[in-house]
C-alpha cells in the first residue's frame, strides 16, 4: 500500500503548518495566501451559496446530532448519579461490582463498533442512527425496573451494543456533508455535546433523583425519565437526518449540484461512493493512523473520568450527594469552554499535534494535582484542569484524525471508526481504576491518567515526525503525489 492512501490534501484554511513540495515548512502567512484551491477559486456568488448550504446543514443535521449526543452521553453516564442515590445498596452491589457494570458497557459498545459504518452505508444514516437512539433510550429506561445487579450487568452490555455505531456514524456523515476546511470546526462542535451533557445531566439527574414515589426509587427515576426523553428525541431523527448530500431532502437541486462539484474539487467524497472491504483493509494496515488515535484514547480516558466518576470524587471530598451531583457540572463546563476554543488553540499553536499535546498536558497537570493532595480547593482545580484538557483534546484529536484521512470513503470510515473505537476502549481503563477502597484520594485512578496523558503526548509527537518524513518522501517521489497531496499535522 502506498503511504499516501491514508492521507488527504491539505486544508490550508484551518491548518497553519504543512510541508511544502520542497520539503520545508511554510509560514502561516504563506498558507493563508495560498488558501485551499477549492475554496479560493469560488466566485462571490458561489461563496454565498456555500455559506447558505453550510447554514442549512448546521441547523438541521449538526444541531440534531448535538442534541441526540447530549442525551447519548447523559444516558451512559446516568449510572454515576444513580450510584449516589442508592443504586449499589438496593441492588446489593459489593466491592467492585459498580466497576464491573461500567466495564460491561464498554464490552457491549466495542462488540460491533468496527462494523458499524459498513451497516450504515448499506442501511443509511437516516434510518440506522434514529433506530439506535430509540434502542438505547429503551434500554436506559429498562435499567429503572431491574431488581438485581446481574440484571444491571446485562442491561449495561445491551446499552453499549445499542449505542454502538452512533458516534462513528455521525462523524462519517459529517465528513460527507462538510467541505474539508469546514469539517474540523464542525466535528469540534459535535464533541461539544459531551461536556454539555455533563453540565445538563448533573443538575437534571440531581432533580430527578429527588422525586419521591412510594414504589419507584430515586435512582430508578434517573434511568426511566432520561430513557424516555431519548426515545422521543430519537424519533425526530427519521425526519431530520439524511444519508448524504446527493439524496438530501432539504437541499435544492442547485445546492446539491454545487456541493457535489465542490467536494470533488476539494479532494473529498460526498458519501454516495461504494465502501469496499479491500480499501478498508488497506486503510487499517497503516500504523500511523493507529498512532494518531492514541491521542483520542488518552483524551477520552480523561473525559470518562470526569463523566462517570466526578460525582463520586467530589462526594468523597466531603460534599453531600446532591452537592456532588450539581458540582460535577463544573469540570464539564470548563471542558465545554475548552472545546469551543479548540479551533483557536490550533491556530495559535500553528498545528494540531502541538495543540493536542498541550491539551493532554493540561489534563496531566490536573491529574498530578488530584493525586498529590487532599486539599479540597486544589483538588477541585485539578478536576477542572482534567476536564479542560480532556475535552479540549476531544475537540482537536478526532477532527484531526478524520480530516487528515478523508481522501476516500474507506479512509473516512476507518478514521471515524478507529477514533471512536480507541476512545471507547479507554472505558476499560477508566471503569476499573477508580475503586471504592481507594477513596478519597483515588491514587490509582489519577496515576493511571497521568500515564495515559503522557502516552498521548508521545503519540502526537511520533505522528508529527512520521507525517513530516512521509511528506518529504512524497517530495522526493513526485510520481506518488496526487494533486499536491500532503499529510496535515
Amino acid at each position: 500500500m502506498s503511504n499516501h492512501s491514508i492521507g488527504s490534501t491539505t486544508s490550508k484554511v484551518e491548518y497553519t503548518e504543512v510541508t511544502s513540495l520542497g520539503g520545508t515548512i511554510e509560514s502561516s502567512d504563506d498558507l493563508v495566501r495560498r488558501a485551499d484551491s477549492a475554496a479560493s477559486s469560488l466566485s462571490p456568488q458561489e461563496t454565498l451559496l456555500l455559506d447558505r448550504y453550510c447554514r442549512k446543514v448546521d441547523m438541521r443535521i449538526l444541531a440534531y446530532a448535538i442534541v441526540l449526543c447530549i442525551l447519548n452521553q447523559s444516558d451512559r453516564g446516568s449510572i454515576g448519579v444513580a450510584k449516589l442515590v442508592g443504586l449499589e445498596s438496593d441492588l446489593h452491589m459489593v466491592k467492585n461490582d459498580f466497576n464491573i457494570a461500567t466495564t460491561l458497557f464498554t464490552v457491549g459498545y466495542l462488540s460491533l463498533e468496527m462494523f458499524s459504518n459498513f451497516i450504515l452505508k448499506r442501511v443509511g444514516a437516516s434510518r440506522l442512527l434514529p433506530t439506535l437512539g430509540v434502542l438505547w433510550g429503551v434500554v436506559c429506561a429498562l435499567q429503572g425496573v431491574i431488581q438485581t445487579k446481574y440484571q444491571l450487568f446485562a442491561m449495561r452490555v445491551l446499552l453499549g451494543m445499542a449505542e454502538c455505531g452512533f458516534t462513528t456514524g455521525i462523524l462519517l456523515i459529517l465528513s460527507f456533508f462538510y467541505p474539508k476546511h469546514k469539517l474540523t470546526s464542525r466535528t469540534g462542535l459535535f464533541y461539544l455535546s459531551s461536556p454539555l451533557a455533563n453540565v445538563v445531566s448533573g443538575p437534571l439527574a440531581s432533580a430527578l433523583s429527588h422525586i419521591h414515589h412510594p414504589y419507584i426509587k430515586r435512582w430508578q427515576w434517573v434511568f426511566i425519565l432520561e430513557g424516555a426523553i431519548t426515545v422521543l428525541v430519537a424519533l425526530l431523527g427519521y425526519y431530520v437526518l439524511q444519508d448524504h448530500p446527493e439524496k438530501c431532502r432539504f437541499l435544492n437541486d442547485e445546492e446539491k449540484r454545487f456541493i457535489v462539484k465542490y467536494k470533488q474539487r476539494d479532494g473529498t467524497l460526498g458519501g454516495s461512493q461504494h465502501l469496499s472491504f479491500s480499501d478498508t483493509r488497506r486503510a487499517l494496515s497503516d500504523w500511523q493512523l493507529w498512532c494518531m488515535t492514541i491521542a483520542s484514547f488518552s483524551a477520552c480516558a480523561a473525559c470518562g473520568s470526569v463523566t462517570v466518576f466526578a460525582p463520586e470524587v467530589i462526594n468523597e471530598l466531603g460534599f453531600t450527594s446532591a452537592q456532588a451531583q450539581a458540582m460535577s457540572a463544573l469540570p464539564s463546563a470548563c471542558g465545554a469552554v475548552a472545546i469551543m476554543l479548540a479551533g483557536h488553540t490550533v491556530r495559535l499553536c500553528g498545528s494540531h499535534w502541538l495543540a493536542c499535546s498541550l491539551a493532554l498536558l493540561t489534563a496531566l497537570v490536573g491529574s498530578i494535582m488530584m493525586v498529590a493532595t487532599l486539599n479540597v480547593p486544589i483538588r477541585i482545580i485539578g478536576l477542572c484542569l482534567l476536564g479542560t484538557g480532556g475535552f479540549s483534546g476531544l475537540g482537536i484529536s478526532p477532527g484531526w484524525n478524520i480530516t487528515a484521512n478523508s481522501q476516500t470513503v474507506a479512509n473516512s470510515a476507518v478514521a471515524a471508526a478507529m477514533t471512536v473505537f480507541m476512545g471507547s476502549a479507554s472505558g476499560f481503563i477508566a471503569s476499573n481504576v477508580f475503586l471504592n477502597w481507594d477513596a478519597p484520594r483515588f491514587a490509582i485512578g489519577h496515576s493511571t491518567n497521568i500515564g495515559l496523558m503522557s502516552l498521548g503526548i508521545v503519540a502526537c509527537v511520533v505522528t508529527r515526525i512520521s507525517m513530516g518524513r512521509r511528506n518529504k518522501r512524497f517530495a522526493r517521489q513526485p510520481s506518488e503525489l496526487d494533486d499536491g497531496f500532503r499529510f496535515v499535522y
